[in-house]
């Protein structure tokens, strides 16, 4: 109930163009897949297809079939020229940008010679037909010129569904924020205690990031949330690099509303990024390597109010000491990361990857839920990233992928070996007197193995199919003491006083630590088909089977479960010309059995704890008496008690967590001449989750402890009673005008249930439905008390993004101007108090704890914060200086202007009520007392209540 589980917390001229389509077919490359006929549309023959791209190593060749069509697959994305041509036709030349997961599908007609070449403009549908899946593609470069973050998360925030969640992490769709996956260069780089991305990149490293948000197709398993999908730069024939510092100060910005300005650091943030690539040998081997660094430091407050929630003060008393509420600090951070890929074409059907990504972060007074400035807490980070990757192409109609990769991750952070414990008060939260965690422990280390294999077959009959078979292998391990403490004990108190430094004491929580490490296994089958019956039909049919299996630090299978999971969809194209396209798809997901729960059992990330009663009087003693371990009950019967390996259990058939999704969609694609081109859509979504995974306690049976006191079990099993939903409409769209092109979407949504299952630092924490409901048989309360339906974090009714840029070219060079408009409805937040064990019902074991959160009504999420709204710029320019070597070399600058008319709003605020209060089984006592709202209830508590001020960042550097 106490452990802190886990540290860390997407024109036609005479010429018929397909579009460019969005595949499930590979998660890396692109492909084309053309026709050529002649002027009676009778197909062509012999003709002779040459590509060319700076992506490509080498020039490809291909001939038409037959039946007039040609076949490419495997392509690194980039900008691609086509060229055609045929003795006695005219030689025919397309160019195209193809980026992840994409496809070209034109349709050429050939004329008889006529003399010159005919090049072709094409500008390609921009709502694929032939693709189900719900996904947004984004070019480095691109997002470059907005103001917005390039990070794989700040790209994900732009796309329609995406918003953020528990701990202000990615929540796609209505999933929880562990529910998505994270792959760089085809590799698995997630967090294995969060599930987020567990890798530091480098933002001038990356080519390009899709995000998929719905539909997928069976390719993708443990996610029912989204894929953020990233590629780096793959090098050249020629050299090309760039040298970039980011620049910020605090000083530059505005204030917000309360904010002292005398106590911002005046300091100059830098971040240093050097990327390099070219040839080693041309159109045989290329390399790209970047090099990133930085030292930050920038200003915190602690923000934890100890306020007198019990009344055991005087009115009027402050229990905020000089340390604590709003009391200044600075956090540092000094970083490397390193990145490294060679690519090397073996011939024109064969290429190898591999792809290197290390870091290091050193952290200063990192604030793990620090109620006062001596318990912020030093922190180290390790990560590390390789893949290699084989792909083949055997036959025009038949290729192959293999992938295999590493990724190794270390968190060590705690607080000062001084014989000082933390304190931690039951009131008001937060920790006190010294940092939580061991810094000497070893570190959290989070490592991951993957192997992927996919064959896909391109074959006729009935239309045209793509059919892909696959294989996945996972290995997930957790070695880690985790800790909690750096003397072995946290003390409970409450009325924590801090300008005293007096507490009443409740319990003393004990830790002991474990060796070995646990391990998590999944494995993946599919075969997924993509069908496209004719120009207006295309169909995605797939099936994937899922099995996962935990195993202990001895070996020993600890839970494992199978699961199959249907992938269907359809397209129509209403007239055969790619403007009016209707969707309709059905899919179920497995979702990842979180390692969190699965290492429940084991000791890694789950040190034993054993709480004990205070045995002291009931009045202010001081924190150094409450710290003397003759005042608890050492050895008594437990008030908690947590083994991993004696009470704790998981059920031997525990089922992944499944959720079936609806969806449906219209797009319109449309060119008005002088007015302008684009596209708009509208998506509905409806996710339903099923065996969501919960602990129960109290009525699961007994086991007894060391000293043969007897201990509730806590059993992890899918819980029916468990509900999440979301439905969502999304509205999206592109228009083009004059050279300025403008992306948005709004998103309107609901998301209910009573299963949060996660906390901004305790990831797979589950959500307690049945803890201690039941007691030995006898029911002892209401859950919907304290776990009720309603509004879950992440629920957001109206969320929009709105981005627009466009380049000029003068006498100085290339100017270019990005916007991006952000509006976020009010979020939610529940009217809620603790209550304490003894007016929940007396009668409650004291392994159920000391106190728990009561919601107002049985009703969650019924309060509103009030909306936020921010208008972004960015300005850059690139100045050309001189050649060297036949290249250009630029100087560039950039300016970066988030909330450029300073609006000033307040976002959040205080929603404290004082604790319940009176006697259990009375009128007004227990969950029936009055409800009190605290004296700062509706106000803000800092200046960090308000939104972002007007911030100013600078970037500058040069590029050949």
């Amino acid at each position: 109930m106490h452990l802190l589980n886990n540290r860390m917390g997407r024109l036609t001229a005479l010429l018929a163009l397909g579009s460019v389509a969005a595949l499930a077919q590979g998660t890396q490359t692109a492909s084309m897949a053309g026709t050529v006929v002649d002027t009676s549309g009778a197909p062509i023959a012999g003709v002779l297809i040459r590509l060319t791209s700076p992506a490509l190593q080498g020039a490809r060749t291909y001939t038409t079939d037959a039946t007039g069509r040609f076949v490419v697959r495997l392509l690194p994305p980039g900008f691609y020229t086509v060229q055609l041509s045929k003795d006695g036709l005219e030689t025919r030349k397309i160019t195209e940008q193809l980026g992840i997961d994409q496809s070209f599908n034109p349709k050429v007609t050939m004329n008889k010679v006529g003399g010159a070449v005919v090049e072709v403009i094409a500008a390609a549908p921009a709502v694929d037909k032939t693709d189900v899946k719900t996904a947004s593609n984004y070019r480095n470069d691109t997002v470059d010129l907005l103001p917005n973050a390039r990070s794989m998360e700040g790209v994900a925030l732009l796309t329609p569904g995406v918003t953020t969640g528990v701990g202000g992490r990615v929540q796609v769709r209505g999933a929880m924020t562990s529910g998505n996956l994270y792959l760089l260069d085809g590799q698995n780089m997630a967090d294995n205690a969060y599930n987020t991305r567990g890798v530091r990149t480098i933002d001038d490293a990356i080519e390009e990031t899709q995000v998929i948000t719905g539909a997928m197709s069976a390719e993708y398993g443990d996610v029912d949330g989204g894929v953020i999908n990233s590629i780096t730069r793959s090098g050249g024939n020629e050299f090309s690099g760039s040298l970039r510092w980011e620049l910020g100060n605090a000083a530059w910005n505005a204030t917000a509303p309360t904010q002292d300005r005398t106590k911002i650091n005046n300091v100059l943030n830098e971040e240093k990024t050097l990327f390099l690539s070219g040839p080693i040998l041309k159109d045989k081997l290329w390399f790209a390597a970047s090099y990133f660094e930085t030292e930050q430091a920038n200003a915190g407050a602690i923000t934890i109010n100890q306020q007198d929630v019990y009344g055991l003060w005087p009115s009027g008393t402050n229990l905020n000491g000089p340390e604590g509420l709003n009391a200044g600090y600075t956090t540092t951070s000094a970083e490397i990361r390193r990145q490294a890929k060679l690519t090397w074409a073996i011939n024109q059907d064969h290429t190898l990857i591999a792809s290197f990504m290390n870091s290091r972060t050193d952290q200063g007074n990192r604030n793990y839920s620090a109620a006062e400035l001596r318990s912020l807490v030093p922190q180290v980070n390790t990560s590390e990233l390789l893949s290699l990757t084989w792909r083949s192409a055997w036959a025009a109609n038949f290729t192959t992928e293999l992938r295999g990769g590493t990724k190794k991750q270390n968190l060590s952070a705690g607080g000062s070996t001084n014989g000082q414990s933390p304190f931690y008060d039951y009131g008001v939260g937060g920790y006190s007197n010294n940092g939580i965690f061991n810094n000497s422990d070893g570190g959290d280390q989070r490592d991951n193995l993957t192997l992927n294999f996919k064959a896909s077959l391109f074959w006729d009959a009935a239309g045209s199919h793509q059919t892909d078979f696959g294989i996945d292998y996972y290995e997930g391990k957790r070695q880690a003491k985790n800790e909690q403490t750096p003397s072995g004990y946290i003390f409970g108190v409450i009325g924590l006083n801090l300008a005293t430094r007096q507490a009443y004491g409740i319990d003393v929580w004990t830790f002991q630590s474990g060796t070995g490490a646990a391990k998590n296994f999944s494995y993946g089958l599919y075969v997924n088909d993509k069908w496209s019956l004719d120009q207006h039909w295309n169909f995605q049919l797939g099936l994937r089977f899922d099995k996962y299996d935990a195993e202990n630090e001895d070996g020993t299978s600890t839970a494992g479960a199978t699961g199959l999971s249907p992938r269907l969809g359809l397209k129509y194209d209403l007239f055969g010309d790619s403007k009016h396209i209707f969707g309709l798809s059905f899919a179920r997901y497995n979702a990842k059995v979180l390692e969190g729960i699965t290492n429940s059992v084991t000791s890694q990330g789950n040190p034993t704890e054993i709480d004990y009663a205070y045995t002291g009087p009931f009045a202010p003693a001081s924190l150094d008496d409450l710290q003397n371990l003759a005042n608890y009950d050492i050895g008594g019967v437990p008030t908690y008690y947590s083994d991993p390996k004696l009470n704790v259990r998981l059920n031997d058939d525990l089922k992944a967590p499944t959720v079936d999704e609806v969806q449906a969609s219209y797009a319109y694609s449309f060119n008005y001449g002088g007015i302008g081109d684009g596209y708009v859509k509208l998506t509905g979504v409806y996710k339903k989750w099923k065996n969501l995974i919960d602990y129960s306690a109290g009525n699961d049976g007994t086991v007894a402890d060391p000293t043969g006191n007897p201990i509730y079990l806590r059993v992890w099993d899918n819980n029916e009673n468990a509900t999440r939903k979301y439905q969502g409409l999304e509205l999206e769209g592109q228009f083009n005008r004059n050279e300025w092109n403008f992306l948005g979407n709004i998103t309107w949504s609901e998301l209910k249930g009573n299963y949060e299952g996660e906390g901004s630092s305790t990831p797979a924490r589950g959500e307690g439905l049945d803890n201690f409901t039941t007691q030995d048989g006898v029911y002892m309360y209401d859950n919907n008390w304290t776990s009720p339906e309603g509004y879950l974090a992440g629920h957001q009714p109206i969320r929009m993004r709105i981005t627009g840029n466009r380049t000029f070219t003068n006498a100085f060079g290339k100017t270019s101007v990005g916007l991006v408009y952000r509006f976020d409805s009010g979020s939610h937040f529940s009217h809620a108090r603790s209550i304490t064990r003894a007016r929940v019902n007396p009668g409650l074991s004291d392994q159920w704890g000391r106190t728990t959160t009561q919601y107002m009504n049985q009703e969650r999420g019924t309060g509103v914060y009030n909306a936020s709204s921010y208008l972004d710029l960015a300005l850059t320019h690139d100045f050309p200086l001189f050649k060297v070597a036949g290249k250009d070399v630029t100087a560039f600058g950039k300016v970066v202007i988030g909330n450029v008319l300073n609006h000033q709003q307040l976002v959040t605020f205080s929603t404290a009520y004082n604790a319940a209060t009176g006697t259990y089984g009375t009128a007004n006592g227990g969950f029936n007392s009055p409800w009190v709202p605290a004296a700062s209830f509706g106000k803000p508590t800092s200046y960090l209540s308000y939104g972002a001020p007007r911030t100013i960042t600078a970037s500058a550097g040069f590029r050949f």
